[in-house]
């Protein structure tokens, strides 16, 4: 019996070590600032938490499409309204998820638009378990960390400071066409829909659920791609928007009045889109915020000059044209 509560004892205690250590690792690991010499995970996403409080007036949530299809500034040079692409690449909706929570934590948007490719992303079990684990103990993120550790990593103070000229989107003229072939397959009509993931349908319901609790319309949105959309998937979509009670746009559909040229509109053969074809895009959703009327036009608002700043950082960059 005493060798039994012994045992008992020293696997409480290991458990305990263990667990502290972790967590003092973690306080350790956890970068303390938001830019990428701190050790940041996606730096552009991730510069939405040094913008002043309640300063944001929408958010586009997503995977790599998201940070190549809108440019928040010329939405700003154009209507006055703040925006930001809180996107990284290959983004799963669990960690869509995480990006508006913690986006709400400072900022209060009157529109999410949520991007759809990332719906279809494969999502598995250990996905989640690996995102929880994260959560509490923020070492197993960020454990590769461990080579590039400074002496203030050992404070427990943690302030986002670094501010993101271009608001999270990536800039970049290149050119690399589609082929005939995917452009004249794409977003050829069928009326039948594309499954998506149990657990990718719970975190939409989840996203939707949160945006509706903080008095937030939920936009879901499908950016031009002749490698990730079609038919299938649009039809997917729109009856979950249906279900769910909110806007889905598909820009895909939109020839008119998104005139994406495949031929010189996209960076990598009809994945993403390039800066020619992140323009026709922006111009169109610029034009859809205005007509919702629920922005007030802040450009000759002092407490936003930096959006001004940045905006003649961005035009000289394009003018120059480099990534």
């Amino acid at each position: 019996m005493k060798k039994i509560i012994k045992r008992i004892v020293s696997c409480v205690l290991f458990v305990a070590i263990l667990l502290g250590l972790l967590q003092v690792s973690s306080l350790i690991f956890q970068p303390k600032s938001n830019d990428k010499a701190a050790g940041i995970h996606y730096p552009r996403a991730n510069g939405i938490f040094s913008e002043p409080k309640d300063s944001i007036d929408t958010v586009f949530i997503g995977d790599s499409e998201v940070y190549h299809s809108f440019i928040p500034l010329y939405i700003w040079r154009d209507y006055g309204i703040t925006s930001y692409d809180v996107s990284s690449p290959a983004q799963k909706l669990v960690y869509s998820m995480e990006f508006l929570k913690k986006t709400f934590e400072k900022q209060s948007p009157k529109i999410v638009f949520l991007e759809t490719n990332a719906i279809f992303r494969k999502s598995y079990f250990e996905d989640e378990i690996t995102y929880k684990a994260e959560q509490i103990f923020p070492v197993f993120r960020y454990h590769d960390r461990w080579k590039n550790l400074q002496l203030k990593d050992f404070s427990a103070t943690v302030e986002y400071t670094a501010n993101e000229n271009n608001k999270g989107y990536y800039f970049t003229k290149k050119s690399k066409p589609a082929t005939d072939k995917a452009i004249k397959k794409y977003m050829k009509y069928s009326d039948v829909s594309a499954p998506i993931l149990s657990t990718n349908k719970k975190y939409l319901k989840e996203i939707a659920k949160f945006c509706k609790k903080h008095g937030t319309k939920l936009v879901l949105i499908s950016t031009p791609s002749t490698k990730n959309w079609n038919y299938q998937r649009h039809n997917t979509m729109e009856a979950i928007s249906k279900d769910l009670g909110v806007d889905y746009i598909d820009t895909n559909l939109l020839r008119d009045d998104i005139p994406i040229d495949w031929k010189k509109d996209t960076k990598d053969k009809g994945d993403h889109l390039n800066y020619k074809g992140a323009v026709k895009v922006t111009n169109y959703i610029g034009k859809y915020l205005d007509d919702t009327k629920l922005f007030k036009d802040k450009r000759n608002d002092p407490s936003y000059d930096n959006w001004n700043t940045c905006l003649d950082k961005f035009e000289k960059q394009v003018k120059k044209g480099t990534s």
